[in-house]
């Protein structure tokens, strides 16, 4: 069974206590991670994570609700700086997802492009967020 993530019940919740340094542990859900510089996630790689995961949940549970069958999706994500202190941070998304048929192609571009939309964490990040989903078919397969 997939979720669809449109129906999560909020507000999420966490909490963050300092540790020692440049180190905390965070807790939500009832799990554990230690996160800042010195912990195991640095805050932007956990950005980048939940900017993922959140398109990633939202692109399958698209799928799903359309009958799309998904073959693989794997994403690599990028913080971008920009070249000044004064320019604003971005967050870019490169989702390769892949499908089995020809037919499968357009639905799984104009889904990606309805996650980006509907994904919590895409919408919080807004005109910040670059996502640029490369659709690959695999041979079709024999029925």
């Amino acid at each position: 069974m997939v979720l669809d993530t449109r129906l999560v019940a909020f507000p999420f919740s966490s909490e963050t206590v300092w540790n020692t340094g440049l180190a905390a542990t965070g807790t939500a859900g009832g799990r554990s991670l230690s996160v800042g510089f010195e912990g195991d996630w640095a805050p932007e790689h956990l950005l980048l994570l939940g900017a993922e995961s959140c398109f990633m949940s939202t692109f399958l549970s698209l799928a799903y609700a359309a009958g799309l069958d998904v073959l693989g999706v794997v994403s690599n994500a990028r913080l971008e700086h920009g070249a000044h202190a004064s320019a604003m941070p971005s967050v870019s998304l490169a989702p390769c997802i892949v499908v089995g048929a020809a037919t499968d192609v357009t639905l799984a571009r104009e889904l990606a492009a309805a996650a980006v939309r509907e994904s919590v964490v895409a919408r919080l990040l807004g005109a910040r967020l670059r996502v640029v989903p490369d659709v690959r078919l695999v041979s079709e397969r024999a029925e």
